[in-house]
């Protein structure tokens, strides 16, 4: 177990990092290659321009405006969703960094940054995690349960095991941000720190499972997310 530790702490997120991105890189370059369709697809009225078809493609990505008119419950579990993880990916910039200058803007001090960060990462993490238990739920029953695939629930799985040791450290430690910039820093630098002690052991889980998303995404059904501003972009054109 130590040894696993070790690896996923150490070793593992450099090749995470070059899989993720030369996995993304590999798949736009293969997108890129595809034959042009024979056939138009294009959506009427379409947007008038290059900038607004993109920028109506980026509102209908953001919106999932055409799945709410399709089933209004899932929109609402996958827009939430996807405004948690926005809003939890934005306050993981804290892990590498600070918002040094919301702070000066705010003269907020510690105490004040500790309390707004305690507030604010547990509700969007709450934003992010009780959809993933509905769209888990939902792949249980009825007809989507048939068309149901082993990936679907690993996916799911995934991101709730992410979300529950992201829990386990925001509720239960007080983790010092500190620690986490030292931590980080020494693997940009290849000057290793020890791990943060403040994030106790939930620290090396959520780090792994997240090294697992990253080695995963750019060949699974979550590369939708880069996909559909393409394809969206293909039904404007």
């Amino acid at each position: 177990m130590a040894t696993l530790a070790f690896l996923f702490t150490y070793i593992f997120p450099y090749i995470a990092v070059a899989v993720f991105f030369g996995g993304l890189a590999y798949r736009v370059y293969r997108w890129g290659r595809k034959r042009p369709a024979p056939a138009h697809f294009s959506l009427f009225p379409r947007p008038q321009g290059r900038f607004g078809r993109l920028l109506d493609a980026l509102v209908d990505m953001f919106t999932l405006k055409g799945l709410l008119r399709v089933n209004p419950l899932l929109w609402a579990g996958g827009f939430i969703m996807h405004l948690g993880l926005l809003f939890v990916l934005v306050g993981h910039v804290r892990a590498f960094t600070d918002f040094y200058f919301l702070w000066k803007l705010l003269n907020w001090g510690k105490e004040q940054q500790h309390t707004f960060s305690a507030v604010a990462g547990t509700v969007a993490g709450t934003l992010f995690t009780i959809p993933l238990f509905y769209l888990l739920a939902r792949r249980w029953s009825g007809a989507v349960k048939w068309l149901s695939v082993p990936e679907d629930f690993f996916v799911l799985w995934l991101l709730i095991g992410i979300a529950l040791t992201g829990f386990h450290m925001r509720l239960l430690r007080a983790v010092e941000v500190e620690e986490l910039h030292r931590f980080f820093a020494g693997l940009a630098s290849f000057r290793w720190q020890p791990v943060p002690e403040s994030a106790g052991p939930a620290f090396i889980w959520h780090f792994a499972l997240v090294q697992i998303l990253m080695v995963y995404f750019p060949f699974g059904k979550l590369s939708h997310i880069i996909g559909s501003v393409l394809s969206k972009m293909v039904a404007r054109s």
